[in-house]
């Protein structure tokens, strides 16, 4: 097994399992989860173009789709808190999942650009 596929079948799995957690966690709280169909609308404006840009007809048409759910539940989507009024564990959350993300970034471009012209 090459390198990068041994890297990714460790992401992968890390992720697996990450999302295993979460799963468990949320159906012993037994509390129900509201759909925030904003996300849906987010996420379908950004896959529509990166789909036609990359020449991905599954990027593009998932895109449409969440696109279209996430219009038409316009009346359903969910309220913005404002940075003030979270509470500090759910920023201190955010904040670690922002320098995560930053950091995962960086690491590939850095990858892309030096270790592999």
């Amino acid at each position: 097994m090459d390198n990068i596929a041994s890297i990714t079948l460790i992401v992968v799995l890390v992720l697996a399992i990450i999302a295993l957690i979460l799963l468990r966690s949320s159906k012993t709280s037994g509390q129900k989860r509201i759909s925030n169909y904003k996300v849906l609308f987010v996420i379908g404006i950004s896959w529509v173009p990166i789909g036609i840009a990359t020449g991905n007809p599954t990027f593009w048409g998932m895109g449409l789709v969440f696109f279209i759910i996430g219009l038409v539940k316009k009346d359903q989507w969910g309220k913005e808190t404002k940075w003030a009024d979270l509470p500090q564990t759910t920023k201190r959350i955010k904040l670690a999942l922002i320098a995560g993300m930053s950091l995962l970034l960086l690491l590939g471009l850095i990858y892309s650009l030096i270790i592999r012209p």
